[in-house]
């Protein structure tokens, strides 16, 4: 993605563009980029993405507007988060989350990306 990476080294070595990594220091996360020759490492985010479409859509009903449909995406969320192990930590999603919920720094004031 050329607006996070000038250029793409060898491993996980990248250029970063400037205002992404100002965006990550004002947020305070790392980045982790897939190696480019290893397409394993996105096929398994693709598939997490499908199976939890699956999940999320397979029995969605009709809506009448997008405030409900919404709400019914944010329940059917929740429901799964209940349900769903966590996939390195012991307990569901939803217990891990609560957890390091707590941990977790507040939001700093949004990003200015047009700077």
């Amino acid at each position: 993605m050329e607006t996070a990476v000038g250029r793409v080294g060898r491993g996980k070595e990248r250029q970063v563009n400037i205002r992404f990594l100002a965006m990550t220091n004002h947020y305070v996360y790392e980045p982790e980029f897939c190696n480019p020759a290893a397409g394993w490492e996105k096929g398994q985010a693709e598939k997490n993405v499908r199976d939890s479409r699956h999940q999320v859509l397979h029995t969605m009903p009709g809506f009448p507007d997008l405030a409900e449909l919404n709400a019914w995406l944010e329940r059917r969320c929740l429901e799964l988060w209940r349900e769903t192990a966590h996939g390195s930590l012991p307990g569901a999603i939803a217990g891990v989350w609560a957890e390091e919920r707590a941990a977790l720094m507040p939001l700093p004031v949004a990003f200015d990306g047009f700077s």
